[in-house]
């Protein structure tokens, strides 16, 4: 971790547009130093200040191998994400972190692996699938399964032709098609009956809203998975990142630093439904 609690100077090297509320903007430290020793696991979060406006988490989008820059993936949903989709090319933010716990991939090696996400979740699976990408001579089958509400919400094309062209089992579904869309319709756990995997050696990672991360887990312990195998991200309610403003508690937990990727195990004690 480089910083806990003091933002450091960071730049906006590139920007794009992901969907019409949607932007992925890479960054990059002003001190050099910084960014050549930074690291982070896939699934951990930073804390981004906007001056002037206020600070937001938001996790880590980019590939662990490839740190030079920092990729984050951000939707327009309020005040400070609004002035963050407003921001240019050069100008500066602030960062704290990284933050919180990641998904273990060292553990996984040698496993199928079963990525499934909705909507804007698929930005904080995004720097596993890259990780797993990396070394993925490590690795067995991989499917990453993707939901939205319509196909203008749908993310990454790019990264996802290139994932089929590597070979992973791409599906990606949404709840109200167009005249052109030629894929699946309906929620992602409709998408479980086309994945082929033996529930014996495959890891599921899991990232999206409380009610898809609920279902989805539910849908996977009927085929025969263990909590032991499921892992969910759980961006939830994170304010300070450090565990001292209690806004992401839930029960004994805090979102910031007990997760935010927690074992399916854990969640079944929490007092939410897996959310």
């Amino acid at each position: 971790m480089i910083t806990p609690e003091k933002p450091l100077l960071a730049e906006i090297i590139s920007i794009s547009q992901d969907t019409s509320d949607t932007k992925t903007f890479e960054v990059g430290f002003v001190d050099k130093k910084l960014q050549k020793k930074f690291s982070f696991m896939p699934g951990q979060f930073m804390m981004i200040s906007v001056f002037g406006f206020g600070e937001f988490p938001i996790s880590i989008s980019s590939s662990p191998y490839k740190t030079n820059s920092i990729k984050f993936t951000i939707v327009n949903v309020g005040n400070v994400t609004n002035a963050m989709h407003k921001l240019k090319k050069g100008e500066q933010i602030g960062l704290r972190g990284p933050f919180g716990t990641g998904f273990p991939l060292q553990k996984f090696r040698k496993k199928n692996i079963l990525f499934v996400s909705g909507g804007c979740g698929l930005a904080p699976l995004r720097s596993a699938i890259y990780a797993v990408q990396e070394k993925k001579s490590e690795f067995g089958k991989i499917s990453v399964l993707f939901g939205c509400k319509t196909p203008e919400n749908v993310l990454f094309n790019e990264d996802m032709n290139q994932w089929q062209k590597e070979n992973f089992n791409v599906l990606s579904t949404v709840d109200y098609p167009n005249k052109n869309w030629k894929g699946n319709t309906g929620v992602v756990t409709g998408l479980f009956k086309q994945v082929n995997f033996s529930p014996e050696n495959t890891i599921v990672m899991i990232c999206g809203p409380s009610v898809m991360i609920h279902f989805s887990l539910i849908e996977l312990r009927k085929k025969g998975f263990r909590n032991e195998q499921m892992f969910a991200s759980l961006e939830r309610l994170m304010q300070c990142g450090v565990g001292y403003c209690s806004h992401c508690n839930i029960g004994n937990k805090y979102s910031c630093i007990d997760g935010p990727v927690f074992n399916a195990k854990d969640l079944e004690k929490l007092p939410v439904k897996e959310n």
